[in-house]
């Protein structure tokens, strides 16, 4: 019994720690933010068949994840062409804001992976992202 408890609260003490981490802003060039970005360049790519670069309104590291805010837009800064992609329809019924992309990150053996991704929602998806995951740092998503 005494060592059931003992591991409950070492558990505990673990949970605790990982949900105080603080939060940091990776800084513009660093090899840290290259890895998260680069974790979604190639898949956001795919997905909108075009070369992109994101424009970061929000980027935020605690310890193996990591939260982004983001506006993908053509390498010379204009609009993206939805007109090839799955996302045309939704644009034109107004369903679609091509202004923002949430990503939640994860990272393991030195890889930055992503777990979710929200682009084009009207709604704040990120909002359940703590519940759905264990183990989210508290001060990531504030």
């Amino acid at each position: 019994m005494l060592k059931s408890a003992l591991v409950a609260c070492c558990f505990l003490a673990l949970s605790l720690n990982a949900f105080a981490q603080s939060a940091h802003t990776p800084a513009v060039g660093s090899e840290e933010r290259k890895a998260v970005m680069d974790a979604i360049r190639g898949p956001a790519e795919k997905d909108l068949k075009q070369k992109i670069i994101f424009k970061v309104d929000r980027l935020r590291v605690a310890g193996d994840w990591a939260y982004a805010r983001v506006s993908p837009t053509r390498p010379d800064g204009s609009e993206l062409n939805y007109s090839k992609t799955r996302y045309q329809e939704e644009i034109d019924l107004g369903l679609f804001d091509p202004q923002g992309e949430a990503l939640l990150f994860k990272e393991s053996n030195g890889n930055w992976r992503v777990i979710e991704w929200a682009y084009g929602s009207t709604d704040v998806q990120s909002a359940g992202w703590s519940d759905k995951h264990d183990g989210i740092p508290k001060s990531l998503l504030q």
